[in-house]
């Protein structure tokens, strides 16, 4: 029986966003509030499962630490207007990130998307072997490498998660996925990142300076989809009606078994880690979910109906230039895995799971790890030689006990600020004032992840 990697996109445009709903807003809004509702997490932590609005995608972590030598935020995020909202996503618990190690191979890319041309599928050793020929612009990558691959290049790091997305009965969603990367800073990326979807793979790098809401650093880097060398947000549409619709013009189904089957609704978000110059970085940007006492709307109850649909991803309006590799000599950091993140689109109007939906998503998560050559935790677990190890260079993989003095001296040169300052921009962040424990937790939580 061919293993998920090797059914994900086996089948070889865009879309126009349509007028949301007038209920738009609150839609978002109930979709949202689901990492708080007790029902939901309840059924979530049944299968051992978290629901979060803001998850750790490292590729490397020192032992039983959340911080590390490169280390990733990703959140999924909607504009509504002028408020930007962070989506829930279902998942293992962030700091015991249980992976699994994949064979490269079995990883398989569509492409073409990039210049234009029919796409096509090839295996991500394959796409990073020659990635020039997969950019719309190879000139911007400066130098003359053509591989990204490292002699370790075996396996990959792989997590699995389920990602919920506001879309009314009919119509879309218009989403971006968001990835903050804490060593990456201008010129001096530490990861490429590279989206595939059903409709091709784009890939940029991760310098924390492009592509935000408007909102400056605190909310991270979009990522787009490469509309032959456009940037476009990514859309979500209801499988039932995308089934309805007969499919589009890249994938023609008409039955819901055929889209499943097809992994129309699943993303794959890729970090290749790259070298950096030794320089001092520069300071890392607040990013953090926000607590309980923040919420604005009653969380979802199961005495409400669920609306649970898959989510089938494509993409919106070209919003202007795609960037790639900037122009910048990039190499391959040989000592942390590539990490590849699956993600599974829903579709919902309110944030009401049932424990049918999350036994589905909990199969779903499952089916990822369930062929892999080892699982388990890379950061609470000893080391057990599993192939998706980073390389300490012999230095051990503890955190040092210098790390937080040595952060907040960078914080507070790279900003200006001081510890006192970062506080009251934290009470900004959450519009109120906190107590005392709770600003405690809570700024621990935004510079730990």
């Amino acid at each position: 029986m061919p293993t998920f990697f090797q059914r994900l996109f086996t089948r070889p445009t865009a879309t126009k966003v349509t007028t949301p709903d007038p209920r738009h807003t609150q839609v978002v809004a109930r979709t949202a509030d689901m990492v708080r509702a007790k029902d939901a997490r309840a059924l979530a932590k049944k299968h051992g499962l978290d629901i979060l609005d803001l998850t750790w995608e490292d590729t490397g972590r020192f032992k039983g630490s959340c911080v590390g030598p490169n280390i990733s935020d990703m959140t999924i995020q909607v504009s509504a207007g002028d408020r930007i909202t962070c989506m829930p996503v279902i998942r293992y618990p962030n700091f015991s990130d249980k992976t699994a190690d994949v064979s490269i191979d079995d990883v398989v890319l569509r492409v073409g998307n990039q210049t234009g041309a029919p796409l096509a599928s090839v295996t991500l050793r394959e796409y990073l072997r020659d990635l020039r020929k997969f950019l719309t612009k190879p000139g911007s990558w400066a130098g003359s490498e053509t591989s990204l691959l490292a002699p370790r290049e075996k396996d990959v790091l792989v997590s699995a998660q389920a990602c919920f997305l506001p879309v009314p009965p009919t119509g879309k969603a218009e989403f971006n996925p968001v990835l903050f990367n804490y060593q990456s800073y201008a010129k001096a990326p530490a990861v490429l990142a590279i989206v595939a979807t059903r409709e091709g793979t784009s890939a940029t790098i991760i310098d924390n300076q492009r592509d935000g809401f408007g909102a400056g650093h605190a909310w991270g880097q979009r990522l787009f989809h490469n509309a032959t060398g456009e940037r476009a947000s990514f859309t979500g549409t209801r499988m039932t009606e995308f089934v309805a619709a007969g499919g589009d013009a890249t994938d023609k189904v008409d039955t819901m078994e055929a889209a499943k089957a097809a992994g129309l609704s699943c993303v794959m978000l890729i970090q290749v880690p790259l070298q950096q110059p030794q320089v001092q970085r520069r300071s890392l940007p607040m990013m953090m979910s926000a607590p309980p006492a923040a919420a604005k709307c009653a969380a979802a109850s199961f005495d409400e109906e669920a609306c649970l649909d898959e989510a089938v991803i494509g993409h919106g309006e070209v919003e202007g230039p795609f960037t790639e590799i900037d122009n910048l000599a990039i190499k391959r950091d040989p000592r942390f895995p590539i990490r590849v993140t699956v993600q599974f689109y829903k579709a919902t109007a309110n944030g009401v799971v049932t424990a049918a939906d999350m036994q589905v998503i909990a199969d779903q998560i499952t089916a990822v790890y369930k062929d892999a050559k080892a699982v388990g935790s890379l950061v609470c677990d000893p080391d057990k030689g599993r192939s998706t190890e980073w390389d300490d260079n012999g230095l051990g993989k503890t955190e040092p006990k210098d790390w937080w003095e040595t952060f907040w001296k960078t914080q507070e040169s790279a900003t200006g600020k001081s510890r006192t300052d970062l506080m009251r921009q934290l009470e900004q962040l959450l519009g109120r004032r906190p107590t005392e424990s709770e600003l405690e937790a809570a700024i621990k939580k935004v510079f730990t992840h």
